[in-house]
C-alpha cells in the first residue's frame, strides 16, 4: 500500500477523517495543514499581509525539506493555491517517483488554481463546469461514516434546518425568504447562520434579522443532533458554483430531504423526486408537499463515502 504525504486546508474534522479513511484503505498518511496555524502566523495574517506571506512561504519550505528521504508514493494536495509554485516544484524534485494529486473543493470563481496544474499528475475538482473547462477529473465531495450511521428513527422537531456561513447577502436573502415562507405555511425551521462581525453589522443595518444569526460556530455533535431531528435541509451556496456542497452529499447519505437551488441535480443518476426538490428562484410553493411525502425510493450512496472518494484520488485505477 501507499505512503501518502497529505497537505491540505485544515477545515473542521475533515483532515482527520481523510487520514482515517487512508488507514482503512491500508495506506500510511502524514498530514500537514496548508496554512500555518501558529499564533504568530494568525496574528500576522490579521495585521500584516506581507509579513504573513513571508511566514507562510517559510512554513511551506520547512514542510518540503522535512519530507526529504521519506519515499512517498503519493503527494496529495487538497487546495494548493496558498503554496508558492517554486515550493511545489521543489517538492516534486525531492519526490520524483511520487504521484502528485490535486483536489479542489472550491470553484474557479473562488480562486484560480490553473497555474499549479502542470505540477500534478492527476487533478480533480468538485465542480463539473470547472472540470470540463480545464480538462481535469470531476469528483463530487464525500460523506464521513457518521452520516451513514445516524439515528433515522428519532422524532422530527423540524421540517428544515440550515447550518452555514453567511458570506453573501444573496444567501441571506434566500434564507430570509425561506424563513418567511415557512412561518406562513406552518413549517418548523432551525437556522444557525454564522457570519463575521462586519457582515452581521451589515445585515442588521440593511436587512431584517432572522432567527439563528450568530457570530459563533456550532459543534459537530450539534449538527448531527439537528440533522437527526429534521426532515430535510436547505441548500444554497455562498458563491457561484456548479458543484454540490458538502451539505448536499452529507444529507443525501443520511437520507434527509434536500431543498436546493442547484438545477444540475435534476440530471444526476442519483436524483429521486422524493429526495430532492429544486426551487426556481425563491419559489418555495412546492416545498410543503415535498416535505410531507415520505422517502420511498432506494438509493445506494456508498459511492459517496470518504473511503471511495480517497480511493479514486490516490489509487491510479480509481482515477
Amino acid at each position: 500500500m501507499a505512503r501518502i504525504l497529505f497537505i491540505g486546508i485544515d477545515f473542521h474534522s475533515y483532515p482527520r477523517e481523510i487520514r482515517a479513511a487512508g488507514e482503512r484503505l491500508g495506506h500510511t498518511v502524514d498530514f500537514h495543514p496548508l496554512e500555518d496555524r501558529s499564533f504568530a502566523a494568525k496574528t500576522a495574517k490579521k495585521l500584516a499581509g506581507g509579513i504573513y506571506r513571508k511566514q507562510l512561504d517559510a512554513y511551506h519550505r520547512r514542510i518540503v525539506e522535512q519530507s526529504a528521504g521519506k519515499d512517498y508514493d503519493v503527494v496529495l494536495f487538497i487546495q494548493v493555491h496558498h503554496m508558492a509554485p517554486e515550493t511545489v516544484q521543489r517538492l516534486r524534485e525531492l519526490h520524483p517517483s511520487a504521484r502528485f494529486v490535486l483536489y479542489n473543493w472550491d470553484s474557479l470563481t473562488t480562486h484560480d488554481f490553473t497555474p499549479w496544474l502542470p505540477f500534478f499528475d492527476h487533478a480533480a475538482t468538485f465542480d463539473p463546469e470547472d472540470a470540463e473547462a480545464l480538462g481535469i477529473a470531476y469528483l463530487p465531495l464525500f460523506a464521513i461514516p457518521t452520516f451513514f450511521e445516524i439515528d433515522r428513527d428519532r422524532p422530527k422537531d423540524f421540517d428544515l434546518y440550515f447550518v452555514g456561513a453567511i458570506g453573501t447577502l444573496h444567501r441571506f436573502d434566500a434564507l430570509a425568504r425561506l424563513h418567511a415562507f415557512a412561518e406562513q405555511h406552518g413549517l418548523a425551521t432551525h437556522f444557525h447562520l454564522v457570519c463575521s462581525p462586519v457582515m452581521r453589522a451589515t445585515l442588521l443595518r440593511k436587512r431584517k434579522p432572522i432567527p439563528g444569526l450568530t457570530g459563533k460556530g456550532i459543534g459537530f455533535d450539534s449538527v448531527i443532533d439537528l440533522l437527526e431531528r429534521s426532515r430535510g435541509t436547505f441548500d444554497f451556496a455562498n458563491h457561484r458554483q456548479s458543484g454540490y456542497t458538502m451539505r448536499v452529499i452529507e444529507n443525501m447519505c443520511a437520507e434527509r430531504k434536500i431543498v436546493t437551488e442547484n438545477r444540475r441535480i435534476l440530471d444526476e443518476p442519483f436524483y429521486r423526486e422524493d429526495r430532492f426538490h429544486v426551487v426556481d428562484g425563491h419559489d418555495f410553493s412546492g416545498v410543503p408537499e415535498f416535505l410531507a411525502r415520505p422517502i420511498e425510493s432506494i438509493l445506494d450512496t456508498s459511492q459517496f463515502s470518504i473511503d471511495n472518494w480517497l480511493r479514486q484520488l490516490v489509487e491510479p485505477q480509481g482515477a
